[in-house]
């Protein structure tokens, strides 16, 4: 296994810094989301659901280099986290009042 570089290591953190602006910005604006946030919630769980599976699959068949698996880690992480707030936000949202089908209707 070959060692990181300073280089290397830098590029990664700067990449996890800016999955994690990105994941901020969209997790404070799900209050502002326009349509069905469950819609969001199973998109975002097909992306995790994806990133993982490429994740294993690269840690099995690239033995000994860590640099592809740990980007696609943190994006797995990045996916998850979102989807992990949309679920969150779902559940803590107010349900819908249902229409009231008791009084008669004006025509």
């Amino acid at each position: 296994m070959q060692a990181f570089t300073s280089y290397e290591l830098a590029g990664t953190a700067i990449f996890a810094l800016i999955l994690v602006f990105i994941a901020y910005r969209i997790i404070r604006s799900m209050p502002k989301m326009a349509g069905n946030i469950a819609a969001f919630r199973r998109r975002t769980l097909v992306w995790t659901q994806v990133a993982l599976v490429l994740t294993v699959l690269q840690l099995n068949f690239k033995a000994g280099d860590w640099r592809f698996a740990i980007i696609l880690g943190l994006i797995v992480l990045f996916t998850g986290s979102i989807w992990w707030a949309a679920r969150s936000y779902d559940l803590r949202r107010p349900a819908e009042p249902e229409p009231d089908t008791s009084a008669p209707k004006s025509e």
